[in-house]
């Protein structure tokens, strides 16, 4: 009896629980919200701008929730450039998030087709927008989202020569370059990938720090340095270089952080008598 007893009270105490879970009533439908946390780019090039955006999506109910998609546009000085959709959408958990990323790119030709011009503009106007549907479940209608922002337009850095050095003399060549940003916002170099031509032929310079820090409006040293040059060639070099009559040019291209991603500058320098 006393068995029977220990266990009919499990059962009591679980049945007690159910009817207690019964108490609340159904669940009321919340439809979803969305949000966009994220939109910047984080490539520039001559050729192409390449962003990212990030949405996310909140499940505003204890159950589960599954979408259908998310269409979404892009928009650049207010007029559309594209519209896609992504059908990769998961369940989303009760009182639960998703967060969804969206590359894209936009080519500099049809930036400057939008804008005649540029410079005056002084920055790149994009919109991101568009609506995610959920599943048909509870009826919900699309739930929209958009974000605007400014991108400044990036100036080429101006560059120029400051210096020339051979430490110790035969075993390096070195050249100081003088790089100004004239940009609203501060950069840093982070690569340079850059040839010194010198009478038709062309050595390898690499930039010698990790990094040159150039707030916005000032300028700083950058460093080069001659590699895989045998120390004869080096001294060569060097001579022709101090010649006040020899013309040579630094070119190459340039890498740079900002707080708009990394930008990629073109680079020539010339140096003539």
């Amino acid at each position: 009896m006393r068995k029977q007893l220990r266990f009919l009270l499990p059962l009591a105490a679980l049945g007690l629980l159910l009817s207690a879970c019964a108490t609340r009533g159904p669940v009321v439908p919340q439809p979803p919200s969305v949000s966009v946390t994220h939109l910047n780019s984080y490539s520039i090039t001559p050729q192409l701008v390449k962003f990212e955006a990030k949405i996310v999506i909140r499940n505003n109910m204890p159950l589960d929730l599954d979408f259908e998609r998310a269409d979404y546009a892009v928009d650049l000085f207010e007029s559309r450039l594209f519209s896609d959709s992504w059908n990769g959408l998961k369940r989303t958990r009760g009182n639960g998030t998703q967060t969804v990323t969206f590359p894209f790119q936009i080519a500099m030709e049809d930036i400057l087709k939008r804008a005649n011009n540029l410079l005056a503009e002084g920055s790149l106007r994009l919109t991101f927008r568009g609506e995610v549907y959920p599943a048909g479940t509870f009826g919900f209608a699309a739930i929209p989202f958009s974000r605007t922002i400014e991108l400044p337009i990036p100036r080429m850095p101006l560059v120029s020569f400051q210096g020339l050095q051979s430490l110790p003399p035969g075993a390096s060549v070195r050249i100081s370059l003088l790089v100004l940003n004239p940009n609203l916002f501060p950069i840093s170099v982070e690569e340079v990938d850059s040839y010194l031509q010198i009478d038709g032929d062309s050595f390898r310079l690499l930039h010698t720090e990790s990094s040159t820090d150039i707030p916005s409006g000032s300028a700083r040293p950058v460093v080069l340095e001659m590699h895989n040059t045998p120390g004869k060639a080096l001294g060569i070099v060097f001579s022709l270089l101090q010649s006040p009559t020899r013309s040579y040019a630094v070119s190459g291209n340039i890498v740079c952080g900002s707080p708009y991603g990394r930008i990629y500058f073109p680079m020539r320098v010339e140096r003539n008598p």
